[in-house]
């Protein structure tokens, strides 16, 4: 599981680009390791509706078949699972 920080202001796409980068690599190398896991980004609420909402991010989100945990971090209560 990787777990993306509150993303706000300009630096959204930026940390965005990079928990990608993590989340692509880490997911590869689980595949050639251990095929049966399955990896997770796990990201805040507030940051799934302020920014993984936006059109151009779900399509970057879908076309790399990214895994989304949804997290209420102060609770750290699991939210939501999206594949």
């Amino acid at each position: 599981m990787l777990k993306l920080r509150a993303l706000l202001g300009d630096r959204a796409l930026y940390d965005f680009h990079g928990a990608l980068g993590q989340y692509i690599v880490y997911r590869n190398l689980i595949q050639l390791t251990e095929p049966e896991y399955k990896l997770y980004l796990a990201i805040d609420d507030v940051v799934y509706t302020n920014f993984f909402q936006r059109k151009s991010i779900q399509l970057i989100t879908n076309e790399n078949k990214l895994s989304l945990m949804v997290v209420e971090m102060e609770k750290e209560e699991i939210l939501q699972w999206i594949d």
